[in-house]
């Protein structure tokens, strides 16, 4: 027996060891640390977990015994989060009808009954705001028909709207019994105005006739076939295309006559304009015309006044011929920098002759300058290989322009000059300028090494030959 007892309680012990081992190790297995992960969040969302009952029972079990009970907890918390966002919109809604909403006068345990309550208090708001828009919109009906309604809320809106139905019915018919008449009154205004048209026809019928025969012109109708009113169009038909083919002809007329008469007109402006083009050519200020009654005269008295002046002209000459210096006769040749010009003017005033001699010289100045910077730049654009850039070309001849001009207004100097009295009490300036190529050369290049447009292919245009020789030419006389 002791033995046996012994044995006992060394099984006893061996199996309770063993089971506060595996116990010791459940607790800190995965498992473990997710039911208490599970449990946590279930409290924290204000549940209160399930207990696990049966020591023995699986912890897969009762894990997902927790989940289910986590889930549930989540959904009740999301249906609870969507009733009360209902809740709230509904709230909002009420709110634009200018009343408090009856969660505010009345406090509620269920949430559902809450939302309940408030859904029906908008619904009865609504259709309290519908009543009064029919009602408003029967008002007005009524009051754009003439009939006043004078009270607008004394009685419960269904029966208010069934009265004002009715009374809108019994406006209306009467409206139309009253356009019925109206109408009535209209057609028998316009029977009356018929026959009084009627007779007009035929008034105005037996006036266009007599128009007709004045005209000398037989109707051609036939009035027993037609009525009036077609006859009538049918008369002023046939009085129109008579009246329309003879103002054809007389505007016909009348536009050969006038072209004839242009054309006459034209031909003596014309003479007009070639005897004073001669006159002042020469220098001289045609007669004017206001002085001569006929066109004839006119004619005749500037073809004698410019016969008058090439006589005189004729006799200037060869006064002036006898006064012309031999050097500007026979100027000096241009050399490799120096380029000569030449002008000349005749005027009684002396300061003005010599400023419109200098000026001619240097119209010719800058014409001579730019056609010669073109002619070379070509060249050297042609070897860049940019001939065919149009924009670039465009730019050379812009620069040079202004270059030539530059150099005609202040660039030169008066190389030889020279004043003579001549006939009529006038005076003659002669004057020769000269220039330096070199330097308006040396103007052009500075002038292009700053534009926006040249300076992108400057490079390509200095590796030319022509360019480099350009450049050489200006060191060496430019110095």
């Amino acid at each position: 027996m002791i033995k046996k007892l012994l044995l006992i309680i060394s099984l006893s012990l061996f199996i309770n060891t063993t089971y506060v081992s595996t116990v010791y190790s459940h607790d800190h297995s995965p498992r473990k640390k997710l039911i208490s992960k599970l449990k946590t969040e279930i409290l924290e969302l204000g549940g209160d977990p399930i207990k696990k009952g049966n020591p023995f029972k699986a912890d897969q079990d009762y894990i997902v015994e927790l989940q289910d009970q986590l889930n549930q907890i989540i959904e009740e918390i999301k249906k609870k989060e969507g009733i009360e966002k209902v809740k709230q919109e509904i709230i909002e809604e009420i709110k634009k009808f200018d009343v408090k909403p009856v969660n505010e006068k009345e406090s509620f345990i269920d949430l559902d009954k809450e939302v309940i309550a408030l859904r029906k208090q908008l619904d009865e708001l609504k259709l309290k705001q519908e009543i009064e828009e029919a009602k408003a919109a029967l008002i007005k009906e009524l009051e754009e028909l003439g009939v006043k309604v004078e009270s607008k809320s004394a009685v419960d809106s269904d029966e208010e709207i069934a009265k004002l139905k009715k009374l809108l019915e019994d406006a209306k018919a009467q409206k139309a019994k009253e356009e019925e008449e109206k109408k009535k009154a209209e057609e028998k205004r316009i029977a009356e105005e018929k026959q009084k048209e009627e007779a007009r026809i035929k008034e105005v019928k037996n006036e266009l006739l007599k128009e007709l025969e004045k005209l000398g012109v037989k109707p051609k109708l036939d009035t027993s076939d037609v009525d009036d009113n077609a006859e009538i169009i049918a008369l002023k038909k046939q009085i129109d295309k008579i009246k329309a083919e003879r103002k054809k002809a007389a505007d016909k007329k009348k536009a050969e006559e006038k072209k004839i008469a242009d054309q006459k007109e034209a031909d003596r402006q014309k003479a007009i304009e070639d005897v004073k083009k001669e006159i002042l050519f020469l220098s001289e200020t045609p007669i004017p015309e206001y002085e001569f009654k006929t066109e004839d005269k006119y004619i005749a008295a500037l073809r004698k006044q410019l016969e008058e002046i090439k006589k005189i002209k004729e006799e200037e000459e060869l006064k002036q011929n006898a006064a012309i210096p031999e050097w500007y006769l026979n100027m000096p040749e241009d050399t490799v920098d120096v380029m000569y010009v030449r002008g000349a003017h005749t005027s009684a005033d002396i300061d003005q002759s010599e400023v419109v001699a200098i000026e001619r010289a240097r119209i010719k100045l800058a014409r001579n300058l730019q056609s010669d910077i073109n002619t070379r730049f070509e060249t050297v654009a042609k070897e860049a290989g940019v001939d065919g850039d149009l924009t670039l070309k465009q730019e050379f001849e812009t620069v040079s322009k202004v270059v030539a001009k530059n150099v005609s207004l202040g660039g030169y100097k008066i190389y030889k000059t020279k004043m003579a009295a001549v006939a009529d009490n006038k005076f003659r300036t002669y004057i020769v300028l000269e220039v330096s190529i070199s330097s308006t050369y040396k103007n052009y290049i500075e002038s292009i090494e700053t534009n926006e447009v040249i300076k992108k292919n400057l490079p390509k245009l200095k590796d030319t030959a022509a360019f480099k020789e350009l450049e050489q030419y200006v060191a060496e006389f430019g110095a």
